[in-house]
């Protein structure tokens, strides 16, 4: 059976979609779609659009974002950085801390040694 042009356009316009789809839409094969789509130089290979970035990739975008590979990597890497950052302010805060509370540790003991010096006299 020959192919029609509104078939070839419908092919060549939703090849993204995949041979399965196409071929369910159509009414035809799936090998048939892959033949003629071969012939038409157009791939098969589905494609997604990643709303973040607008550009289309040929990889899931991800279930937990809905976004491409690289942006949810981009996003990662930027929720590790505050992380980072907190966790800084934090260990910074502790050391603060620390040596404040040893401070005062060093005088407590700099007073009972005076003490006992003066109870010894």
């Amino acid at each position: 059976m020959k192919w029609t042009t509104a078939e070839l356009r419908y092919l060549t316009k939703h090849a993204n979609d995949g041979a399965e789809v196409i071929s369910d839409a159509l009414g035809r094969s799936k090998h048939s779609v892959e033949i003629q789509a071969s012939r038409l130089g157009v791939s098969l290979r589905p494609r997604w659009f990643c709303p973040k970035c607008g550009r289309r990739t040929f990889k899931p975008l991800s279930t937990k974002t809905g976004w491409c590979v690289c942006c949810t990597k981009e996003q990662r890497r930027k929720e590790i950085t505050e992380e980072m950052r907190e966790l800084q302010d934090e260990l910074a805060r502790e050391r603060e801390e620390n040596k404040a509370r040893q401070a005062v540790y060093s005088q407590k003991s700099r007073f009972r040694e005076e003490i006992k010096v003066l109870r010894r006299v």
